[in-house]
């Protein structure tokens, strides 16, 4: 037989969602397993949002919506954008689609021709390279120093840009780092972008998520010049809980928008309905949500952080914001625990599965060895006894010198 797509066989699985497969799929068999490895919020969807979907079923509205979204959802995001990104999205550049993900991977689609370079700041989200992949364009990697908390810094940016290079991907608060740009780092990286024609890709689904006074700006807000060149995504699974709902979205400048358009109206058409229903409501419900899930997942982190000063050997940075962890684990591996050898983060997050149940996600996913990125999205109970096996597991290790 032929062979499949060359396009399809060059990319790896997701493996954030390979681990929480996994877990999962453990959990189903009865074992006792936790998870600190999926960025799945703990808290329930918006009560608002679940009326106005059973609202919205009840009333037969399951037919197609406009191929960008709904006209009062993108009228209502029109809105948001205004108010807290400082960003004058008309509803005709926004497009509402199923998923952050799925957002990312159309403002790619729109944007890049076969060759045409990307760069990537890592650690990074686990879909940005092969999404770009999958788009026909080349990731740059750029590598991030822990010392610097992992923020890109101008001279990194210079340092990689080529002829080919056309768009920067920001991803503010981060996953996995939970680093978070002030204004002043970003009109630095914004000088280098505008002066070398680069579009950016701003991620910035997190938003909301921040701690300790720290604030998220949005590039697109910066300044005409860079309004012009960026595409800002987001969501509602994280700060509403609508994760298994797919409910994206993204804001462009006007011929990037329409093309984005274009693509969704063959690959997907446009997301549920539903969800849209269920969107609008929580946007609506806003003011009631984000003070209380910003108060949960403050409490989350700083418990969290209380843990791990309790482990020998681990090292991290504070996050500013989102709910996520990226340990360093380098001063303990290569390691054995009895006849098992431990070489990597993939092995020790296998160790951790199988031998404590627990589900972590290996550094190497984001592009850094030695490290295993940790969602604290979760009640202090339950991080107690994840936090339990975590070190339990840990502190087995045996490092090779």
């Amino acid at each position: 037989m032929k062979s499949l797509s060359t396009r399809s066989l060059n990319i790896s699985a997701s493996p954030t969602v390979a681990m929480d497969a996994r877990y999962k799929e453990l959990l189903a068999r009865g074992l006792p397993v936790l998870s600190l490895g999926a960025g799945e919020p703990d808290l329930p969807m918006p009560k608002k949002g679940v009326d106005a979907a059973i609202a919205a079923l009840r009333e037969g509205k399951t037919r197609y919506s406009h191929m960008a979204g709904l006209p009062e959802l993108r009228a209502a995001l029109s809105g948001k954008f205004s108010e807290d990104n400082n960003i004058a999205y008309s509803p005709d550049e926004i497009l509402i689609t199923s998923g952050a993900k799925q957002a990312v991977f159309t403002a790619l689609l729109a944007l890049l021709d076969p060759g045409d370079e990307v760069l990537i700041p890592s650690p990074y989200w686990v879909t940005y390279p092969e999404a770009v992949r999958l788009a026909g364009g080349t990731p740059v990697i750029i590598d991030t120093k822990f010392e610097d908390g992992f923020k890109l810094k101008p001279e990194d940016i210079r340092k990689a840009i080529t002829s080919k290079s056309k768009l920067i991907v920001l991803n503010s608060p981060s996953n996995p780092t939970g680093a978070v740009y002030s204004r002043v780092e970003l009109e630095a990286l914004a000088a280098v972008i505008v002066e070398h024609d680069l579009y950016v890709l701003s991620d910035e689904i997190y938003e909301h998520i921040v701690y300790g006074g720290v604030s998220s700006t949005s590039p697109a807000s910066l300044s005409p010049e860079m309004r012009a060149r960026t595409a800002t995504v987001n969501g509602f699974s994280k700060i509403f809980a609508m994760q298994g709902l797919r409910l994206g979205y993204v804001g462009a400048p006007g011929a990037w928008a329409k093309a984005m358009v274009a693509v969704q109206s063959h690959a997907a058409h446009h997301p549920s309905t539903l969800s849209q229903y269920a969107g609008l409501a929580c946007l609506e419900a806003s003011a009631e949500v984000l003070p209380e899930a910003k108060q949960h997942y403050t409490k989350a982190l700083e418990y969290t952080l209380s843990r791990l000063q309790k482990i020998p050997g681990v090292t991290w940075n504070k996050p500013q914001g989102a709910f996520y962890i990226f340990l360093s684990v380098k001063s303990l591996l290569p390691a054995k625990v009895g006849k098992r050898s431990i070489p990597d983060s993939l092995a020790l997050a296998e160790y951790l599965l199988t031998e404590w149940n627990l589900a972590t996600v290996p550094g190497i996913g984001f592009g850094c060895e030695g490290y295993l990125r940790l969602s604290f999205a979760n009640s202090i109970e339950y991080l107690g006894k994840a936090f339990d096996q975590l070190e339990q597991g840990l502190r087995a290790l045996s490092p090779i010198a």
